[in-house]
């Protein structure tokens, strides 16, 4: 070694006995460089803290959508039967719906450990914490999973549809149960069967038939298959729908005396008049009841609700044994407040339909002098007739003193001539 080198290296060892020895004649004097003392020394002896090794997000495995018949529920209601349309999807709910969907998940304790440990879902998620929209874009884009016997990715195709706000209707970063029912319905590749949902009865008691989601919820929750009604008329979600033959729901047909539309819902035709007969049903309380205790409250509500009104275009009687008088008849009656039998028989005999009763609304004669009337005959279901005269009992007890017209046979009262074609 050189001496040059060498005696550089014993100035720099002198300068630094000289530094240590300042530093520590400062400690003693408590002088102005206490703090800087304490760091030099607090330097050169601590031990650096561990760096914390975050926990690695697990590899997403390759799975694929369960090859089934049957049609599992991927959300579930309460015990109330109640959906919670508007309530935050947690990552409990999604974990057992991707669970229903997904084949070859990991084996671990619970749906979300497995949906972790597959990557779907990242790591350290608390069942009962909620989902935010960005956090469904990001475990669909995680998943990588087609549809049997389609092409196409279909987890990316949803992933880049919530991304774009596409798939779900609000703007908000949180995403209700509402929303995640159309996205998992989606996924599963799934299309809601609105007849058989309807007719099934698969609405929740708490998701309105009127909201456009309404089957994508109610698919989301139904479990297994939905089987078919048998024919006839059902009174279902406060409507009445109709199910032909091969149990399928009637839309824009008609099914003995009743007419459905698009919805497949019975309608008179008239929307305004569809909605008088609706709000009438709820007024007389008809809505909340079931069988001949509805058809009797519809009755009374007539009775005790309208008068006896001649109005210009009640004067002409309708032709014996005519029908389709009757919507105009009870259209006028709601908006005057009553009218003459005709709107009488019209307006309780509507009501008696949206009931689902089968009630003929009919143009007749009475007594002996066969006065031109109108009232409803119901014919049971071994083919008695049954009348119904709402108007007569209305207007006569002063003639023969309170009548009973509800539910009679003919002759019991009065003579009423009609010649029936059903």
């Amino acid at each position: 070694m050189k001496k040059q080198s060498i005696l550089y290296m014993i100035l720099a060892a002198l300068a630094l006995s000289v530094l240590v020895a300042g530093v520590r004649s400062s400690e003693t004097a408590g002088g102005p460089d206490d703090t800087l003392a304490a760091w030099v020394e607090a330097s050169a002896t601590a031990t650096p803290a561990p760096t914390a090794t975050p926990e690695p997000t697990p590899t997403p495995m390759p799975l694929r959508m369960q090859s089934r018949e049957d049609h599992p529920a991927l959300m579930h209601l309460t015990g109330e039967g109640l959906f919670r349309p508007e309530e935050d999807l947690t990552y409990g709910e999604l974990a057992q719906a991707l669970e229903a969907l997904l084949d070859g998940l990991p084996e671990r304790e619970d749906a979300l450990a497995r949906l972790t440990a597959a990557g779907a879902i990242e790591p350290g998620m608390r069942t009962d914490r909620n989902v935010g929209r960005m956090a469904l874009y990001e475990t669909l884009d995680r998943l990588s999973v087609s549809l049997p016997g389609k092409d196409g990715d279909r987890a990316e195709e949803l992933a880049q549809a919530v991304e774009e706000q596409t798939l779900l209707t609000e703007s908000e970063a949180r995403l209700t149960r509402r929303e995640a029912a159309v996205a998992l319905v989606k996924l599963s590749g799934r299309t809601p069967d609105e007849g058989r949902l309807i007719l099934g009865e698969g609405l929740p008691g708490d998701v309105d038939a009127d909201d456009e989601a309404w089957a994508w919820m109610a698919d989301a929750a139904t479990e297994g298959e939905i089987p078919l009604r048998e024919e006839g008329v059902y009174r279902l979600h406060g409507w009445l729908y109709a199910a032909d033959e091969n149990g399928e729901l009637i839309r824009s047909g008609t099914y003995g005396v009743w007419s459905f539309d698009a919805d497949g819902r019975y309608t008179t035709g008239n929307a305004s008049l569809d909605e008088k007969l609706r709000q009438a049903l709820i007024d007389s309380g008809a809505d909340k009841l079931e069988g001949e205790e509805a058809l009797q409250a519809v009755y009374l509500y007539v009775k005790n609700n309208f008068e006896y009104i001649v109005t210009p275009r009640d004067q002409t009687p309708e032709e014996v044994g005519s029908t389709g008088w009757e919507f105009q008849r009870a259209s006028r009656f709601f908006r005057y407040g009553g009218g003459t039998c005709y709107g009488y028989a019209a307006a309780f005999g509507l009501l008696a339909r949206c009931l689902g009763w089968n009630a003929q609304i009919v143009a007749a004669t009475v007594n002996q002098f066969n006065g031109p009337h109108s009232f409803v005959v119901i014919p049971d279901e071994w083919g008695t007739d049954w009348i119904y005269d709402v108007e007569l009992e209305d207007t006569r007890p002063e003639r023969h003193g309170d009548l009973d017209l509800f539910h009679i046979q003919n002759f019991a009262v009065y003579n009423y001539w009609y010649t029936p074609d059903w």
